[in-house]
């Protein structure tokens, strides 16, 4: 993300020296501080890509395939970061010249800034798939993914240098006040290449995610073909429990912390966001604020290794969890639905798991009821398949 604020006029020795190519004492200054948060965040994410190459731990969602989505993003926050180290180069020399650098810095940056806006995204629908409509990706179909992802980046990146650019408007990628982007002889491009995508994730991320927090807790159902949105009050918590299955029980905490992804893309966007609507109405943003907007904005790498080693030790184990297995459906006239479930005996040791599935479905429903009692809340079978695999969320029980 690149907020471009070129003085208009000059009334100070560090205006006159920037407005004729050079650093004044004040960039000087603040395009360190740039440099100090590409840093910062290129030393947080460059261990964690070479732990996902060893002997990363993130083995328990191995067979979701969202690791290569999170490894893409790593990659995106390590472009944006090189984009931003490259500053250093301006500040060594006080001045921001044309050349194969300076076009090699803007062509980094958007690379970096889309695929961020891409892979959050990506990462948004793949979690919306598993949780909410449980679909698994297959590995030829993840791949392929994978490769249209950074095969579109590219695209993006080589459209304007090969495509747009023209000799009269001058070059694509250059010096743009403060370091190299797309210069501003390209305004449409700046927006609709870069900054669309960014805002479209940061949207559509949170809705995706919100659907999924919704899903998983029971507030979202679907009967007779019918979606259906309720709250009820917090000591009513057990009534949504009552649409939940072992599934839905085991990752509706792991559900929201994931949240955390577009949440904290959208938060650090923000202030970049108001600077470049204070430009399109069309009034200068003051330098200060050009360095915090992009300041904050360069630590997306540090935000995305910090829940990414959160978010690791609270995923169970979704080798043993049905979870791509259809939620049970209750319809909402039944006395489930209204969270009145009659009491069942459970059936002889002999009886086999057919003859078991009604009966100890029916148990596990009144069980459930009890919100609080985690022995409870992820053992409510669906099916004879999960009855055998509802053992497999209790070690991960703590994460309430």
């Amino acid at each position: 993300m690149n907020v471009i604020s070129v003085p208009q006029a000059v009334s100070s020795d560090s205006e006159v020296a920037l407005a004729y190519g050079t650093y004044g004492t004040a960039q000087l200054a603040g395009v360190a501080f740039l440099v100090i948060a590409g840093a910062i965040s290129c030393a947080a994410v460059v261990p964690v890509l070479v732990l996902v190459a060893t002997k990363w731990r993130y083995n328990n969602l191995r067979n979701t395939r969202i690791v290569p989505f999170c490894v893409s993003l790593l990659l995106a926050n390590l472009l944006q970061a090189i984009g931003t180290l490259i500053n250093g180069k301006w500040v060594t020399d006080r001045t921001v010249h044309d050349g194969p650098l300076c076009r090699a810095q803007g062509g980094i940056k958007q690379a970096g800034n889309v695929a961020m806006a891409l892979w959050s995204f990506a990462l948004a629908l793949h979690v919306f798939m598993l949780l909410f409509s449980r679909i698994a990706l297959s590995k030829a179909l993840s791949c392929a993914l994978l490769g249209a992802g950074w095969a579109l980046v590219a695209f993006v990146v080589l459209l304007g240098p090969v495509a747009i650019q023209t000799p009269e408007q001058g070059p694509y990628f250059g010096p743009t006040g403060y370091w190299c982007w797309i210069t501003e002889q390209y305004p449409h491009e700046q927006f609709f290449l870069e900054y669309f995508f960014e805002f479209l994730s940061a949207g559509l991320s949170f809705f995706l995610y919100t659907a999924v927090l919704l899903r998983v807790r029971g507030n979202l159902v679907r009967t007779s073909g019918r979606w259906h949105l309720r709250f009820v009050p917090h000591g009513e918590r057990w009534v949504l429990a009552i649409r939940r299955d072992a599934v839905d029980g085991c990752m509706m905490h792991v559900a929201a912390r994931i949240v955390w992804y577009p949440l904290a893309y959208a938060v650090l966007l923000l202030p970049v966001t108001i600077a470049r609507f204070v430009t399109f109405s069309g009034r200068d943003v003051p330098f200060r604020a050009t360095i915090f907007a992009d300041f904050v904005f360069n630590l997306q790498g540090v935000v995305n290794v910090i829940v990414l080693l959160t978010t690791n030790r609270l995923v169970p184990d979704t080798q043993a969890l049905p979870i791509y297995a259809p939620r049970q459906r209750v319809s909402m006239s039944s006395p489930e639905a209204m969270g009145i479930t009659p009491f069942v005996l459970p059936p002889p040791k002999a009886a086999s798991v057919e003859t078991m599935g009604a009966a100890s479905a029916a148990v596990a429903v009144a069980m459930v009821a009890k919100e609080d009692a985690p022995s409870f809340t992820s053992r409510r079978p669906v099916s004879s398949s999960t009855i055998s695999s509802v053992d497999s969320c209790t070690p991960f029980l703590h994460i309430r």
